[in-house]
C-alpha cells in the first residue's frame, strides 16, 4: 500500500511542476511578446527637449497635392518682353543728386525717382524768362496797332508784321518749354532736372551712384514689369515632337526647389538656337509671380495629365535599413518637475535636460512610399492616414532620425 501511494503522489507532483513550468513559459512569452511590441512601438517616436528642438532648428510643413510628373524636364530662363521693361534716363547730362528709389520697389508710371543737378539748364531758362517778355511787350504793340488800323492812324502792313512777330515769338517759348519739360526741367530758374519712372514696374537694377556724372541718356535705374514675365523653356530636337501648346509647365528657381510656379505654352519656336543648337518654348507664367525676377534661371517638367499626387517636399524624407519615413509632430507639451524626472533618458544630456522639466515635442517615425519627384517635391503614400493639417518635419529631419538610431543602439 505504501508503495502504491508513493507513486500516485510522486506521479502527481510531476505533473504539477510540469504544468507550473508550460504556465510560467507561457506568461514569460506573452511578457516579452508584449513588451518587445511595446519597445518596438517607442523606438517609432521621440521626445525632444526644448534645447535639442533649437539646436536641430526644426521646421515644419504639411502635405499638399502637387501635379508631378515623368515627363520632359526642360531647363530655361526667365523673360520679360521689351516694352514691358525701360532704362530711366536723364535727357541732360549732369551730376547725380538724389535718388529715391532701391532694387525691388514697386514705382509708377511718372513717379519721381530721382533729381540730377545741370547748371547749363539756367541758360535755357532765362531765354524762356526773356522770350516771356518779349511776348508781353509784343502783345501790347499787336494791341496798339489793331487801334491805329481802326482809326484809319496806321497800315494795315504794320500790324501784320507784329502779329508774326508775336507767332515767332510764341513758338520759340513752346519749343524751349517742351524741350524743358520733357527733360525734367524746370520752367523757372532751377538747375535741377527730375527723373520719373517711363513705366510701371519693379526697380530691377540701379547703375547711377549719387554724386557721379550722369551723361545724356545713360541709364540710371532700370525697371521691369513683373506681370508680362514668361519663361522660354529650351527642347533640343529629339524631344521637340514632345511638347505642344497648351501643356502647362511646372517649374521651379534654379536657386529655389522648393518653390512651384506654374506656366501655360502658348508659342513653339520656329529656329533653333544658334549657341544652344535647341529650340526655345515660350510660355506664360500663370497665378503667383512672387519671387520670380527677370533673367532668372528655372528647371521645370512638362505636365502630361492634370493628375495630382499626394507630397511632400523631398527634404521632409529620410532613410534608414532600405525604408524611406517621414517625422510628424504628435504632442505639444511641457513636463513638469516631476514627470521630467521620472522620463526615461539614453544620454547624461537628455538626463539633465529632463530632470530641470525641459521636454519639447514629441515626434512619430511614420513609414512611407516614395513615388515621383519633382520640383523639390516627393509623391508618398504614409502608412497610416494624415490629415492636412499634420506638421510634417522639414528641416531637422536627419537630426531626429539620427536622435532616434543612438537611441535605439543604446536601449539594447
Amino acid at each position: 500500500m505504501k508503495l502504491k501511494f508513493l507513486i500516485r503522489y510522486s506521479l502527481f507532483f510531476a505533473s504539477s511542476v510540469i504544468a507550473l513550468g508550460c504556465q510560467t513559459n507561457t506568461s514569460t512569452e506573452k511578457q516579452q511578446t508584449e513588451e518587445k511590441g511595446e519597445q518596438e512601438h517607442e523606438e517609432e517616436a521621440l521626445t525632444l527637449t526644448a534645447a535639442q528642438e533649437k539646436q536641430a532648428g526644426l521646421t515644419y510643413t504639411n502635405l499638399s497635392y502637387q501635379m508631378l510628373s515623368n515627363g520632359l524636364v526642360l531647363n530655361g530662363v526667365l523673360d520679360v518682353p521689351n516694352d514691358k521693361k525701360a532704362y530711366v534716363t536723364s535727357v541732360y547730362g549732369g551730376v547725380l543728386e538724389e535718388l529715391y528709389a532701391r532694387p525691388g520697389d514697386f514705382v509708377k508710371k511718372g513717379q519721381i525717382l530721382g533729381k540730377v543737378l545741370n547748371p547749363d539748364l539756367i541758360k535755357m531758362q532765362e531765354q524762356l524768362q526773356l522770350i516771356n517778355n518779349q511776348i508781353s511787350l509784343t502783345q501790347i504793340e499787336v494791341n496798339r496797332q489793331k487801334e491805329l488800323v481802326e482809326g484809319n492812324a496806321a497800315p494795315l502792313k504794320k500790324l501784320q508784321q507784329v502779329e508774326v512777330e508775336l507767332a515767332n515769338l510764341k513758338a520759340q517759348k513752346n519749343s524751349l518749354s517742351r524741350q524743358l519739360s520733357s527733360g525734367g526741367g524746370s520752367l523757372h530758374i532751377s538747375s535741377q532736372i527730375t527723373i520719373k519712372a517711363p513705366i510701371s514696374g519693379v526697380v530691377a537694377s540701379i547703375q547711377g551712384l549719387i554724386g557721379t556724372r550722369i551723361e545724356a541718356s545713360s541709364p540710371i535705374l532700370e525697371i521691369v514689369n513683373n506681370d508680362a514675365l514668361h519663361v522660354d523653356m529650351y527642347v533640343y530636337e529629339k524631344d521637340f515632337s514632345k511638347v505642344k501648346k497648351g501643356q502647362k509647365i511646372l517649374f521651379s528657381p534654379v536657386n529655389n526647389a522648393n518653390a512651384s510656379y506654374e506656366a501655360k505654352i502658348d508659342q513653339l519656336g520656329q529656329a533653333f538656337e544658334k549657341e544652344t543648337n535647341a529650340i526655345a518654348v515660350h510660355a506664360q507664367v500663370l497665378g503667383n509671380k512672387e519671387g520670380l525676377i527677370n533673367g532668372m534661371q528655372v528647371q521645370g517638367t512638362v505636365v502630361i495629365g492634370d493628375e495630382k499626387s499626394l507630397a511632400v517636399p523631398t527634404d521632409c524624407i529620410v532613410s534608414a535599413e532600405g525604408k524611406d519615413y517621414i517625422f510628424i509632430l504628435k504632442e505639444d507639451h511641457k513636463a513638469h518637475g516631476s514627470e521630467a524626472k521620472e522620463a526615461d533618458t539614453h544620454s547624461h544630456e537628455d538626463h539633465a535636460d529632463h530632470k530641470h522639466g525641459e521636454v519639447g515635442n514629441e515626434y512619430e517615425r511614420v513609414p512611407v512610399v516614395k513615388g515621383v519627384s519633382s520640383r523639390g517635391y516627393t509623391a508618398i503614400t504614409p502608412i497610416k492616414e494624415l490629415d492636412e493639417h499634420t506638421k510634417i518635419v522639414q528641416k531637422g529631419a536627419f537630426f531626429l532620425l539620427a536622435k532616434m538610431t543612438n537611441s535605439g543602439e543604446h536601449s539594447h
